[in-house]
Protein backbone atom coordinates (compact mmCIF):
# COMPACT_ATOMS: atom_id res chain seq x y z
CA UNK A 1 0.00 0.00 0.00
CA UNK A 2 2.66 2.55 0.41
CA UNK A 3 4.01 2.08 -2.62
CA UNK A 4 0.89 2.57 -4.56
CA UNK A 5 0.64 5.55 -2.84
CA UNK A 6 3.99 6.64 -3.72
CA UNK A 7 2.77 5.90 -7.17
CA UNK A 8 -0.43 8.07 -6.83
CA UNK A 9 1.33 11.14 -5.74
CA UNK A 10 3.73 11.11 -8.52
CA UNK A 11 0.29 10.80 -11.09
CA UNK A 12 -1.00 13.61 -9.23
CA UNK A 13 2.06 15.06 -9.73
CA UNK A 14 1.97 14.59 -12.65
CA UNK A 15 -1.54 15.74 -14.16
CA UNK A 16 -1.12 18.80 -11.68
CA UNK A 17 -3.41 18.64 -9.05
CA UNK A 18 -0.74 18.88 -6.36
CA UNK A 19 2.71 20.89 -6.24
CA UNK A 20 5.84 20.62 -3.33
CA UNK A 21 3.98 19.39 0.24
CA UNK A 22 0.28 20.31 -0.61
CA UNK A 23 -2.48 18.12 -0.91
CA UNK A 24 -2.86 14.67 0.81
CA UNK A 25 -3.79 11.25 0.23
CA UNK A 26 -4.64 7.73 2.15
CA UNK A 27 -5.45 4.40 1.77
CA UNK A 28 -8.03 2.24 3.85
CA UNK A 29 -7.23 -1.21 4.76
CA UNK A 30 -9.18 -3.28 7.09
CA UNK A 31 -8.73 -1.20 10.59
CA UNK A 32 -6.05 0.51 9.46
CA UNK A 33 -5.16 4.11 7.48
CA UNK A 34 -1.95 4.98 5.25
CA UNK A 35 -1.94 8.47 4.75
CA UNK A 36 0.52 10.94 3.59
CA UNK A 37 2.92 12.55 5.98
CA UNK A 38 3.19 16.22 6.83
CA UNK A 39 5.67 18.56 5.50
CA UNK A 40 7.74 16.14 3.24
CA UNK A 41 8.23 17.19 -0.24
CA UNK A 42 6.62 14.68 -2.21
CA UNK A 43 9.50 14.40 -4.87
CA UNK A 44 11.42 13.02 -2.14
CA UNK A 45 8.77 11.05 -0.24
CA UNK A 46 9.95 7.17 0.73
CA UNK A 47 7.59 4.22 1.46
CA UNK A 48 8.92 4.72 4.94
CA UNK A 49 8.04 7.78 5.30
CA UNK A 50 4.01 6.81 5.11
CA UNK A 51 2.18 7.26 7.97
CA UNK A 52 0.17 4.52 9.52
CA UNK A 53 -2.90 5.38 11.56
CA UNK A 54 -5.42 2.59 13.32
CA UNK A 55 -8.95 3.70 12.57
CA UNK A 56 -10.78 3.51 15.23
CA UNK A 57 -8.29 5.03 18.27
CA UNK A 58 -6.73 6.98 15.03
CA UNK A 59 -3.24 6.41 17.14
CA UNK A 60 -0.07 6.84 15.15
CA UNK A 61 1.07 3.03 14.47
CA UNK A 62 4.77 3.89 11.76
CA UNK A 63 6.24 6.02 9.45
CA UNK A 64 6.29 9.92 10.23
CA UNK A 65 3.94 12.33 11.61
CA UNK A 66 0.51 12.40 9.69
CA UNK A 67 -0.71 14.84 7.20
CA UNK A 68 -2.30 17.40 9.15
CA UNK A 69 -5.88 16.82 7.78
CA UNK A 70 -5.69 13.20 9.16
CA UNK A 71 -9.43 14.24 10.83
CA UNK A 72 -10.77 14.73 7.59
CA UNK A 73 -9.63 11.27 6.16
CA UNK A 74 -10.36 9.59 9.39
CA UNK A 75 -14.08 11.36 9.28
CA UNK A 76 -14.47 9.85 6.27
CA UNK A 77 -13.58 6.47 6.31
CA UNK A 78 -15.60 5.75 9.58
CA UNK A 79 -18.50 7.49 8.05
CA UNK A 80 -18.27 5.58 4.75
CA UNK A 81 -17.21 2.52 5.12
CA UNK A 82 -17.79 1.11 1.79
CA UNK A 83 -14.73 3.71 0.89
CA UNK A 84 -11.29 3.09 0.36
CA UNK A 85 -9.51 6.13 -0.59
CA UNK A 86 -9.14 9.69 0.29
CA UNK A 87 -7.32 12.18 -2.00
CA UNK A 88 -7.39 15.71 -1.30
CA UNK A 89 -5.66 18.33 -3.24
CA UNK A 90 -5.69 22.46 -4.16
CA UNK A 91 -6.08 22.05 -7.81
CA UNK A 92 -6.41 25.62 -9.81
CA UNK A 93 -9.98 25.67 -11.26
CA UNK A 94 -11.19 23.62 -8.45
CA UNK A 95 -9.62 26.12 -5.84
CA UNK A 96 -11.09 29.26 -7.77
CA UNK A 97 -14.83 27.43 -6.91
CA UNK A 98 -14.19 26.83 -3.70
CA UNK A 99 -12.56 30.46 -3.11
CA UNK A 100 -16.78 31.77 -4.61
CA UNK A 101 -18.07 29.31 -2.62
CA UNK A 102 -19.78 28.05 -5.35
CA UNK A 103 -20.77 24.76 -6.06
CA UNK A 104 -19.51 23.24 -9.59
CA UNK A 105 -22.73 22.84 -11.76
CA UNK A 106 -22.90 19.33 -13.66
CA UNK A 107 -22.60 19.89 -17.51
CA UNK A 108 -20.75 17.10 -18.83
CA UNK A 109 -21.52 13.35 -18.69
CA UNK A 110 -18.38 12.15 -16.55
CA UNK A 111 -19.26 14.40 -14.04
CA UNK A 112 -22.53 12.96 -13.46
CA UNK A 113 -21.05 9.40 -13.56
CA UNK A 114 -18.24 9.30 -11.85
CA UNK A 115 -18.87 12.67 -8.88
CA UNK A 116 -22.27 11.63 -8.97
CA UNK A 117 -23.78 15.25 -10.05
CA UNK A 118 -22.51 18.94 -9.33
CA UNK A 119 -20.12 19.96 -6.93
CA UNK A 120 -21.02 21.28 -3.71
CA UNK A 121 -19.20 22.95 -1.11
CA UNK A 122 -18.71 22.29 2.62
CA UNK A 123 -18.81 25.55 4.79
CA UNK A 124 -15.14 26.89 5.59
CA UNK A 125 -13.60 25.67 9.19
CA UNK A 126 -10.01 26.07 9.55
CA UNK A 127 -7.46 23.53 8.01
CA UNK A 128 -6.79 20.72 10.15
CA UNK A 129 -9.95 20.58 12.00
CA UNK A 130 -12.56 17.88 13.20
CA UNK A 131 -15.23 20.66 12.55
CA UNK A 132 -13.63 21.10 9.16
CA UNK A 133 -13.69 16.90 9.08
CA UNK A 134 -17.52 17.24 9.66
CA UNK A 135 -18.78 20.08 7.32
CA UNK A 136 -16.91 17.34 4.90
CA UNK A 137 -18.74 14.31 5.71
CA UNK A 138 -22.44 16.78 5.52
CA UNK A 139 -21.17 16.92 1.50
CA UNK A 140 -20.34 13.89 1.11
CA UNK A 141 -23.99 12.55 2.66
CA UNK A 142 -25.63 13.88 -0.42
CA UNK A 143 -24.18 10.74 -2.16
CA UNK A 144 -21.36 12.46 -4.54
CA UNK A 145 -17.21 11.42 -4.73
CA UNK A 146 -16.13 14.87 -4.56
CA UNK A 147 -16.44 18.10 -2.77
CA UNK A 148 -15.17 21.66 -2.57
CA UNK A 149 -13.94 22.42 0.91
CA UNK A 150 -14.38 26.62 1.04
CA UNK A 151 -11.77 29.06 -0.05
CA UNK A 152 -9.11 25.73 0.51
CA UNK A 153 -9.54 23.28 -2.47
CA UNK A 154 -11.22 19.26 -2.74
CA UNK A 155 -11.48 16.38 -1.50
CA UNK A 156 -12.33 13.19 -3.54
CA UNK A 157 -13.06 9.80 -2.83
CA UNK A 158 -13.32 5.98 -3.96
CA UNK A 159 -14.11 2.51 -2.70
CA UNK A 160 -10.27 2.08 -3.87
CA UNK A 161 -7.55 4.45 -4.83
CA UNK A 162 -7.84 4.34 -8.78
CA UNK A 163 -11.60 5.38 -8.41
CA UNK A 164 -10.30 8.14 -5.88
CA UNK A 165 -7.82 9.27 -8.09
CA UNK A 166 -10.08 9.81 -11.34
CA UNK A 167 -12.86 11.66 -9.08
CA UNK A 168 -10.09 13.86 -8.62
CA UNK A 169 -8.86 14.58 -12.38
CA UNK A 170 -12.92 14.91 -13.23
CA UNK A 171 -13.45 17.57 -10.60
CA UNK A 172 -10.63 20.02 -11.90
CA UNK A 173 -11.56 19.37 -15.40
CA UNK A 174 -15.22 20.11 -14.38
CA UNK A 175 -14.53 23.00 -12.70
CA UNK A 176 -12.25 23.93 -15.71
CA UNK A 177 -15.05 23.41 -17.72
CA UNK A 178 -17.54 25.26 -15.90
CA UNK A 179 -15.38 28.57 -15.26
CA UNK A 180 -15.14 28.81 -19.37
CA UNK A 181 -18.59 28.10 -19.58
CA UNK A 182 -19.83 30.49 -17.49
CA UNK A 183 -17.52 33.16 -18.87
CA UNK A 184 -19.12 32.69 -22.56
CA UNK A 185 -22.94 33.47 -20.87
CA UNK A 186 -23.85 30.73 -19.10
CA UNK A 187 -24.33 26.67 -20.17
CA UNK A 188 -27.36 24.02 -19.96
CA UNK A 189 -26.62 21.53 -16.88
CA UNK A 190 -27.46 17.83 -16.76
CA UNK A 191 -31.24 17.27 -15.28
CA UNK A 192 -31.20 15.74 -12.35
CA UNK A 193 -32.96 12.58 -13.85
CA UNK A 194 -30.15 11.96 -16.20
CA UNK A 195 -27.56 12.56 -13.93
CA UNK A 196 -29.17 9.94 -11.55
CA UNK A 197 -29.55 7.45 -14.40
CA UNK A 198 -26.08 8.18 -15.53
CA UNK A 199 -24.67 7.73 -11.99
CA UNK A 200 -26.52 4.18 -11.50
CA UNK A 201 -25.05 2.91 -14.80
CA UNK A 202 -21.81 4.11 -13.67
CA UNK A 203 -22.15 2.20 -10.03
CA UNK A 204 -23.95 -0.75 -11.73
CA UNK A 205 -21.50 -1.36 -14.57
CA UNK A 206 -18.62 0.62 -15.67
CA UNK A 207 -16.76 1.29 -12.17
CA UNK A 208 -16.65 -2.40 -12.11
CA UNK A 209 -13.79 -1.97 -14.84
CA UNK A 210 -11.42 0.54 -11.90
Amino acid sequence: MKGEIIKAIDYLEKKGLIKGTWGNLSIRINDKVYITPSGVPYDVLKEDDISVLDLESQKHLSGLKPSSEKSLHLEIYKNFPEINAVVHTHSLYASIFSALRKTVPCYIEDQAQIIGGEIPVAEYKLPGTLDLAIEAVKKFKLGVYGILLANHGIVSIGRNLKEALIAAEIIEKSANIAYHVELMGGGHPLSEDDIKWMRNLYIASYSKNI
